[in-house]
């Protein structure tokens, strides 16, 4: 499947700012690794999937 990787807003500090690795699917096990380029919080794997999917809805493509 081919993904369009849109910025997900951290839940610590709000910033939709990722950094990830070139080859980042994010159903990949393991998982990441993204953070958030301002406060640097990891993302958990449920977490940022989440917010994936509503960032996809904000942007019509889901």
């Amino acid at each position: 499947m081919t993904w369009t990787v849109l910025p997900v807003p951290c839940p610590k500090c709000g910033e939709a700012q990722n950094t990830t690795p070139g080859d980042f699917d994010p159903n990949d096990v393991p998982f990441g690794p993204v953070s958030c380029m301002v406060c640097g919080y990891e993302f958990m794997q449920g977490e940022y999937l989440q917010g994936l999917k509503t960032r996809r809805r904000e942007f019509g493509l889901e």
